[in-house]
Formats: C-alpha cells, structure tokens, sequence
C-alpha cells in the first residue's frame, strides 16, 4: 500500500498597501516506502517534507533570495507539517 501525506501550505501575502488574498498549495509526500519506526525513516519523511515545503512555497524560485512571503509560507508549512508528521509516526508506533 503507497502512504501518503497531505500537507496544506499557506501564504498570506501582502502589497505595502493592501494584503492579497492567502494562497494555499497542497502537496503530496509519499512515505510508504519508509520505516517510520526508525529514526533514518524519520529522518527521510522529514526531509521530503522539507522539500514539499520549499516547492510548495516557491522558496526557491530561479536560485534567488526568497521574498519575504515565500519564507513566511515556508516556516508555517514545516510547523503544521512536523504537527502531521508527529502524528503519522505515531499512529505508526501504535500498528496503524
């Protein structure tokens, strides 16, 4: 069975003069090829969510600085999705 996660990451981005409406891009990370119940597989979920995070956000547009937007966006994909990680690693502890 391929497992996966969904991971919703939002951006709320602002003109100097008015905000813009969020944008929110849902990503797909796969973790049924890994052992969850070690920490390498723990390690590897985590850094696939990491990359889902950056593409998702568009952190790393053309190789330049990301705006402040795109990094805002990033760190509050990572905490919601460590949150879903957390969960899913244990759900898998306990046989789930």
């Amino acid at each position: 069975m391929i497992k996966t996660a969904l991971f919703a990451a939002a951006a709320a981005l602002a003109t100097a003069a008015t905000a813009a409406p969020v944008l929110a891009k849902d990503v797909v990370v796969s973790y049924g090829d890994l052992d969850l119940a070690s920490p390498q597989g723990q390690h590897d979920f985590a850094r696939r969510i990491d990359r889902a995070a950056r593409k998702a956000c568009e952190f790393e547009a053309n190789g330049r600085l990301p705006s402040h937007s795109a990094m805002t966006c990033y760190r509050q994909a990572r905490v919601k999705a460590k949150v879903e990680m957390a969960s899913i690693v244990e759900n898998t502890r306990l046989g789930g």
